[in-house]
């Protein structure tokens, strides 16, 4: 299972997997799951990117749509989903939100990118 599969299972039924509602909780189920998933020799794709790329693309999220100053202050984007949410319950949900976002955009980015040779003979 990838860590995108994962996300959805805890988002579809979130208190199989934690205790409550909070993106501290959700933060260390998925970073475990993740770690789990890289440390095998056939990991996902997207693991790797979701790993790499999450907290860049997070960031720019909060710039575009949140707070066009924001200044990155932790390393872990559990966190910067405390400072921009007024709870919890509202931190996780917007997690659930933009990792959905964050892979359709990898989906969309891998689908151009394997189809930019046929694109540019037509």
């Amino acid at each position: 299972m990838s860590i995108e599969e994962f996300i959805k299972s805890i988002r579809n039924r979130p208190l199989m997997y934690v205790e409550k509602l909070d993106i501290n909780y959700v933060n260390y189920i998925v970073i475990g799951f993740l770690m789990s998933n890289l440390m095998k020799d056939d990991s996902y794709k997207i693991d790797k990117i979701f790993h790499r790329h999450f907290i860049g693309w997070l960031i720019k999220w909060v710039k575009e749509n949140v707070d066009s100053n924001y200044k990155k202050k932790s390393f872990y984007w559990h966190h910067i989903f405390i400072e921009i949410t007024d709870n919890e319950e509202d931190a996780v949900k917007l997690f659930f939100e933009l990792s959905e976002k964050f892979f359709e955009e990898c989906k969309l980015q891998t689908y151009l990118e394997e189809h930019a040779y046929d694109m540019k003979d037509h």
